[in-house]
């Protein structure tokens, strides 16, 4: 049992500390992965510069373009938050990912109305997948991607509420008794498979992110 103070100094820790050590475990295993993951997201970063140009000529260009930096740096935060052993809260963070990347592209999209009532604050974003799925053939997108969102959006939707996934990140599969539990930031060896498959899916979207700006792109070439 621990005492009041040794609680309270437990949380005031966590709250207080940016969780470093934590982090160094993350990076002996992952490196490469966030190095790749970093040139990824700059190629991305560097497209929707050009996405965004006279963007300030025009409220509705400006909108998607908003949209689309949005799902950039959501996705940056995403890993950040998920190597400083926040799997929870990143999670969440990609599912907002997904969201942006989904609502991007239907805003874009020459004849629909979906951009009109994101502005007027009259959508329900998360009908944002659904309706791309929906809407694929006319924002020229192909199975494979829209597959991937309908996916993703199906797995991080276990971070958006409790579930056995929530329960687990904050039990240590190593330890027992009081020892056995987190009280936020963790890494736990023996959840490493689990890890790289939360690691390797970020990298993977990253890689085929500038490729998303494009297809925002393409849509905005036919207004």
């Amino acid at each position: 049992m621990l005492s009041i103070g040794e609680a309270r100094s437990t949380i005031l820790t966590e709250i207080s500390s940016d969780d470093a050590q934590v982090r160094a475990e993350y990076l002996k295993h992952f490196r490469v992965d966030v190095e790749r993951f970093a040139d990824a997201m700059a190629r991305a970063f560097l497209n929707w510069q050009i996405l965004n140009i006279g963007t300030e000529k025009d409220v509705k260009r400006a909108y998607v373009s908003a949209l689309t930096y949005t799902a950039i740096t959501l996705h940056v935060q995403s890993l950040k938050v998920f190597i400083s052993g926040l799997s929870v809260a990143a999670g969440n963070l990609m599912r907002q990912v997904l969201e942006s990347i989904a609502l991007a592209l239907l805003c874009s999209g020459k004849g629909l109305d979906i951009l009109d009532r994101f502005m007027a604050g009259k959508y329900l974003t998360t009908d944002a997948i659904p309706d791309v799925i929906h809407y694929a053939d006319r924002l020229g997108l192909n199975k494979s991607g829209v597959d991937a969102l309908r996916d993703g959006q199906k797995f991080y939707h276990q971070y958006s509420h409790p579930t056995h996934l929530t329960i687990a990140s904050v039990t240590a599969f190593s330890k027992e008794g009081l020892r056995g539990i987190y009280v936020g930031a963790a890494f736990d060896e023996h959840k490493l498979d689990a890890y790289v498959k939360e690691v390797k899916g970020r990298l993977s979207l990253a890689e085929v992110f500038s490729n998303f700006v494009d297809g925002v792109k393409a849509n905005l070439a036919k207004w």
